[in-house]
């Protein structure tokens, strides 16, 4: 137990964690930089008819807006209600833990990119001229938007962090649960788009921001457990090995 303590996973490597935000602000060159965001926009809109039909659509704004963000507001109010069950039952203490830094890093998820989108200054597409709206394009912190980085894809893609929670007390699941995030925020993600209400650029630091979050959290919280502590931990058990021999 004290070796699979202080080893911490490669993801969790301060190393890794940094080329994630150094891989998005490399996708945003060509998406923001060079028109990307512009050119997936413009075709999304051409092919609902030179405006943003599916704005107000039922599978787009109720089913996959309002719906999916409720879902995973439970789905967070049930880990919490499970956590609180399992501190007052038998509930394993590591499996408490693992419990405990999920919500906490879904919320946390959640809050640093809302805070994020008010002062990003940024629009959404449908605000602006090009796109029906009335705003011209401003550069990052310079607008009265909040629509940098995409909150709705933010609901999804916070429950990466159950890779963390499922590394540490379940390995087999630990893809099971990036993928249902991954998949959750790509969805969010694509129906936003389809509003108008997002660039691909705003999903790509939701998912950076919420990926570098958990990460960073799991390291600190799962894996905080200090390299000072393995050689005591060898020794004791080989203590207790060699008292055992004849």
């Amino acid at each position: 137990m004290g070796l699979r303590a202080v080893v911490k996973p490669a993801a969790t490597r301060w190393e890794a964690i940094a080329a994630v935000p150094a891989f998005a602000l490399l996708l945003t060159v060509p998406l923001h930089g060079l028109g990307g965001d512009q050119w997936i926009a413009d075709a999304l809109y051409r092919l609902e008819g030179g405006r943003w039909a599916l704005r107000d659509a039922w599978w787009t704004s109720t089913l996959l807006h309002v719906w999916a963000r409720h879902a995973s507001i439970l789905a967070w109010v049930g880990a919490c209600a499970l956590l609180a069950a399992g501190i007052r039952g038998r509930m394993p203490r590591e499996r408490q833990r693992a419990l405990a830094y999920l919500v906490v890093a879904v919320a946390g998820s959640a809050l640093l990119v809302g805070v994020l989108k008010q002062v990003s200054g940024v629009d959404c597409p449908w605000a602006l001229v090009a796109y029906g709206g009335r705003h011209a394009p401003e550069s990052w912190f310079a607008g009265d938007g909040a629509c940098f980085p995409a909150g709705h894809a933010a609901a999804g893609y916070a429950w990466v962090a159950s890779y963390f929670a499922l590394l540490r007390i379940a390995p087999r699941w630990r893809h099971r649960g990036l993928c249902a995030g991954l998949l959750a925020g790509t969805i969010f993600g694509i129906t936003q788009q389809l509003r108008g209400a997002h660039f691909l650029s705003h999903d790509v630091w939701a998912l950076a921001l919420c990926w570098v979050w958990s990460a960073t959290l799991a390291r600190v919280w799962l894996w905080r457990v200090s390299a000072a502590r393995a050689p005591e931990a060898d020794i004791g058990s080989f203590a207790m090995t060699a008292r055992r021999r004849p």
